[in-house]
């Protein structure tokens, strides 16, 4: 149904900017929606103490926040939350396993008079209500109607599942998922930064690093480093030596024997999935114990051995065949992981998923790895795969500090 508007105003954030607007029209409302793609507290303390005296003098409130591409602050729907402590407050979110995009930006405060709204492109941030270059339209309307209308459009949302109601629950396993997203592209933008100021290829990065982590006296730093992987890689070799060579070995021996092994190894996450593993204890021990008769030594060959070998052994992928190989051999395999390939990353060399897996990799992908691998140890004057794969992980976890 159509609405009627009156009295249009266009605002652009100069002279009277989005926020001023807000608290301005905020006075007489007795109930306000907000509904926007992208919320902080920037936008938000902006008007938050005229908004809390509002509804304590009796308005009604309900907002729906978007948090698609993790733009929205946990802080800010927490802070929403606590307004339900002051009156009739309703808060919903953007349901996280959803893909459709919530994108509005519409703030509307309906009276004894009417309704009157801002909509435009201004999320409720401090460049959206004043700094950006925004466009919206602040407008009248003497009929209930759009209040309704948009009340029923949150209804539909809510019966599709496009948004959820938000709980304190919620909200955690968001600011969970938030914190992680906002880790990955600081490490995103300084990845870029070194690419701008090294576009030939990124070598002169990994020699800054290399050379900050041979001049760090720390646990982290690269003697440390080398000297606790060449311990680990000689633990590592004889404890899946005995893996494969025990002939009868119980879930709870192998689980115990394995956790072993994978404390040896560098990759993030093994610990993780050691139980699944120990599910399917008798392929991997097979697959070990086949790996080890195997004359062949190239790199292609073994790793498919493994993958096939493999197939049916839940959380054995890419990370733990190819931390297998490298017990065998550190300056003939190379560890392909998530950071390793994050390091490849660094000296220009991108052909790899990111997120390398028994799906995406196979031998030719892995012995193109190490080969290219090779190139850039031999250029940090390195000496075996081990010490660029401690290179790597220094620079993937500064990355994330």
């Amino acid at each position: 149904m159509p609405i009627s508007a009156t009295h249009p105003t266009l605002l652009w954030n100069e002279t009277h900017n989005h926020g001023s607007e807000i608290k301005t029209r905020l006075k007489d409302a007795k109930r306000f929606t907000c509904m926007v793609a992208f919320a902080k507290e920037s936008g938000f303390s902006r008007f938050a103490a005229d908004l809390r005296s509002r509804i304590d003098k009796g308005m009604s409130a309900v907002f729906v926040i978007g948090i698609d591409f993790y733009q929205s602050e946990p802080t800010v729907i927490e802070k929403l939350l606590k307004l339900k402590n002051h009156g009739n407050v309703k808060v919903y979110i953007g349901n996280l396993e959803r893909k459709s995009t919530f994108h509005p930006k519409l703030y509307l405060f309906e009276g004894s008079g009417g309704a009157n709204a801002i909509v435009g492109s201004a999320n409720m941030t401090s460049g959206g209500l004043a700094t950006n270059h925004e466009l919206s339209v602040a407008f009248d309307s003497g009929a209930k109607e759009l209040g309704r209308q948009i009340e029923g459009w949150i209804n539909v949302l809510l019966d599709d599942c496009e948004i959820v109601e938000a709980t304190d629950e919620i909200v955690a396993e968001y600011a969970r998922r938030h914190a992680i997203y906002s880790r990955q592209m600081a490490m995103a933008r300084r990845r870029a930064e070194r690419a701008a100021v090294s576009p030939s290829g990124g070598l002169e990065t990994l020699s800054k690093i290399l050379a900050e982590m041979k001049a760090d006296a720390s646990d982290e730093g690269f003697a440390s480093a080398v000297h606790r992987r060449a311990t680990n890689r000689s633990e590592g070799l004889k404890i899946l030596k005995g893996l494969a060579s025990e002939r009868r070995m119980t879930s709870q021996k192998f689980l115990d024997q394995y956790e072993r092994l994978i404390s040896t190894m560098h990759s993030g996450g093994l610990q993780r999935g050691k139980t699944i593993v120990a599910l399917s204890r008798e392929g991997f021990r097979e697959g070990v114990r086949s790996l080890f008769k195997l004359k062949d030594s190239n790199s292609a060959v073994l790793f498919d051995h493994l993958i096939t070998s493999f197939e049916a052994v839940d959380r054995a992928g890419t990370n733990v065949i190819t931390e297998i190989l490298h017990l065998l051999d550190d300056k003939r395999y190379a560890v392909m992981n998530r950071n390793s390939v994050s390091g490849m990353g660094l000296a220009g060399i991108s052909t790899f998923p990111e997120l390398p897996t028994k799906r995406n990799t196979n031998g030719e992908a892995y012995a193109l790895f190490c080969a290219e691998a090779a190139k850039v140890r031999r250029d940090l004057g390195l000496s075996s795969f081990a010490e660029l794969d401690a290179v790597f992980n220094y620079a993937y976890w500064r990355d994330l500090g």
